[in-house]
């Protein structure tokens, strides 16, 4: 607490402005990578953050190593920072309390992600998790600045909402979720604010009733064809707003919960072959259930086509990889519940989705005079996925009304 008191507008001689030093950083990789090497003169960091998130800082470092044992030294690692500092910086004229709120906020998704890696660590096969050296996390002690220092993946690139990811690399993306559900039923969880987090409820308690129900206001003016199905979906947010339903379905049907990364914009496909490379970003990880993300990435890469097309091919590779990976652990649900629970949870993930679509689309909007083939089609890519999502959170809202599970709503949590 406090991070509201501390001096604003003040910068910093670290990596990228932070007060991470060079020599700090060396200390740290060096001892988790066991050797006495050092940084050369030739060390380096660029800054590769997407930009969109003005607390965390992504550095690119080039290492450079000098002495015994260099060249098996991994050349290049990513360093995550997590900056009370910048959003002190950019606070002027907030109240103390906001500025407060949102530090507070950056510390708990950085101290989740370290709690994650922490437990990812414990299965050894890498199953595209980029593999994690060292971690510091905000405490009593450290205030200022969380830090994650991982392998760089060579030649992988973010996936973007404009994408129409092909179906062999979904199902890649599938097996790797399968296998960490798996990994996640077997192992323990030592981490109680991993254990506990609940995505929605944070989403619904920090979010007012009045503003959630017009969150779509901005999306009638994207495109015409968006303001018709806004008007449509706009009627069943009341009944929506408040539940709890994803965050506790898993207890309602007795389900076992499996790790959930929780982020939409969270895989590295390789820029030559389009293979899947990593799934990363784990600062919403949680404990729910394993559709959650099958739905947001396949929201987010997805044309609508290919969505509703492979809804049931996709379930089917993550649920084999799943079982193949629990080796002799029974399985704790079958694959007609998955699919069940997919359904039921289609309309929830989808709105909880389709409250970002603003954000994505606007700042891809043709302009008059800069409407080249290129931006015209990608921009018709992220149309027919927001039009296609719209379409379907009322066609599974109206076929939930005749499940056969029996769910509520808005269940008292344990």
């Amino acid at each position: 607490s406090g991070t509201a008191k501390m001096s604003r507008g003040t910068s910093y001689e670290g990596i990228l402005n932070t007060h991470v030093t060079w020599r700090e950083f060396e200390a740290n990789l060096a001892k988790a990578l066991k050797t006495a090497a050092r940084l050369g003169p030739s060390k380096s960091a660029l800054d590769i953050g997407e930009g969109d998130d003005f607390s965390s800082i992504c550095a690119l470092i080039e290492c450079d190593w000098q002495g015994d044992g260099a060249e098996k030294l991994p050349k290049k690692v990513v360093l995550k920072m997590s900056s009370c500092l910048a959003i002190i910086s950019l606070s002027d004229g907030m109240p103390d309390e906001v500025v407060e709120m949102v530090a507070e906020n950056m510390k708990a998704m950085h101290n989740i992600e370290c709690d994650t890696y922490d437990f990812l660590d414990q299965f050894g096969e890498r199953n595209s998790i980029p593999k994690r050296y060292f971690a510091k996390r905000f405490d009593d002690k450290n205030v200022l600045i969380g830090e994650i220092c991982m392998e760089h993946v060579e030649n992988g690139r973010m996936m973007n909402f404009a994408e129409k990811a092909p179906l062999e690399l979904m199902k890649q993306i599938a097996r790797s979720l399968g296998k960490v559900h798996a990994y996640s039923v077997k192992h323990e969880v030592r981490s109680d604010i991993l254990r506990t987090k609940d995505v929605f409820g944070e989403f619904v308690r920090s979010t007012p009733k009045e503003q959630y129900m017009t969150m779509f206001e901005p999306v009638k003016f994207i495109d015409s064809s968006l303001s018709e199905m806004v008007k449509k979906v706009e009627p069943l947010l009341e009944a929506y707003y408040g539940t709890t339903l994803p965050s506790t379905i898993h207890q309602q049907l007795g389900l076992r919960p499996v790790l959930v990364n929780g982020d939409a914009e969270n895989i590295l496909i390789d820029k030559d072959s389009g293979d899947l490379r990593a799934l990363i970003d784990w600062q919403c990880a949680h404990f729910g259930s394993g559709v959650e993300d099958l739905l947001r990435i396949s929201f987010f890469a997805q044309t609508t086509e290919d969505r509703r097309a492979s809804a049931d091919v996709l379930l089917e590779e993550m649920y084999s990889a799943f079982v193949a990976n629990l080796a002799d652990t029974p399985a704790p649900y079958t694959l007609k519940t998955l699919k069940d629970v997919y359904e039921l949870l289609f309309p929830h993930c989808a709105l909880f989705f389709a409250f970002g679509l603003s954000v994505s689309m606007l700042p891809n909007m043709p302009i008059p005079g800069d409407d080249s083939d290129e931006k015209k089609s990608r921009w018709g890519v992220m149309v027919d996925k927001a039009r296609g999502l719209l379409e379907d959170i009322a066609v599974y809202h109206e076929n939930n009304k005749s499940s056969k599970l029996r769910v509520t709503w808005t269940y008292p949590e344990a």
